[in-house]
């Protein structure tokens, strides 16, 4: 036990130090085998704390970026429609949490784009702001966070194309609202919705263009999912609608 206890250890420490220190960090095995945890169904009890340990290093990690790259923004158009999310997680979700998963979605992509592939991560979007310095550099897949109290959090600027509705087109002209928190079985407080519904006015963004993740996503290519919330249509989006 003690020795497999050492070697874990081990092994994080190489993840850490090539996160911080190697340009193509993302592509090494060891990390790549990490990553694809999260996509995994059953997992062993030493792959759930490996899990774990690897989603804490990154949240820990100055991981590697380059100071310039692939202007993602060029794809970006007007804002027309508003796409609703939930986080899937704890209310009280960190930003630097939100980063992390954002951040695996980027890797995706410079795994397999050929506009980007073979080279450090960048996202060129920066957290809503701050100077545009490298530190301040945010891989968050929203632009705004809904806390359950109506806490309204803009993650990054509006102008940022974000890889949120599992559609190009819609991810082209539309903002993302995530809300703080898992609305499989229940639904969200009236505070938060009425934030929603703030956004959404402040943008002039009609009503027939609010939708939810399951409404837009490309479940051709990528499946179904519930976001952001079971309920959704049958229940709350009609109570957010009447808000605006």
């Amino acid at each position: 036990m003690g020795y497999n206890f050492f070697m874990k250890e081990n092994r994080l420490s190489n993840i850490k130090d090539l996160i911080e220190t190697q340009p193509l960090w993302y592509k090494n095995d060891e990390i790549v085998k990490c990553l694809n945890l999260f996509n995994k169904e059953k997992l062993s009890r030493y792959e759930k704390s490996l899990k774990s340990d690897f989603k804490e290093i990154l949240k820990t990690s100055n991981f590697f970026t380059s100071e310039t790259g692939y202007n993602w923004d060029q794809w970006r158009l007007p804002v027309e429609c508003a796409i609703i999310h939930h986080t899937s997680s704890a209310p009280t979700i960190s930003l630097n949490e939100l980063n992390i998963l954002g951040l695996r979605l980027y890797i995706e992509q410079f795994l397999k784009d050929v506009d980007v592939r073979d080279q450090p991560l960048y996202s060129g979007h920066y957290w809503f702001d701050k100077p545009h310095f490298k530190e301040n550099m945010t891989f968050v897949s929203y632009h705004y966070l809904v806390r359950p109290n109506g806490k309204i959090i803009q993650m990054t600027d509006d102008s940022s194309f974000l890889w949120h509705a599992g559609n190009l087109e819609i991810n082209k002209k539309s903002i993302g609202i995530a809300l703080a928190g898992k609305f499989t079985d229940r639904e969200p407080t009236d505070e938060a919705l009425r934030s929603i519904a703030k956004i959404i006015n402040e943008h002039k963004i009609d009503k027939k263009y609010v939708f939810g993740h399951k409404e837009v996503i490309k479940k051709d290519i990528l499946g179904e999912t519930e976001c952001p919330g079971s309920n959704f249509i049958e229940s709350w989006k009609s109570r957010l609608i009447r808000m605006l």
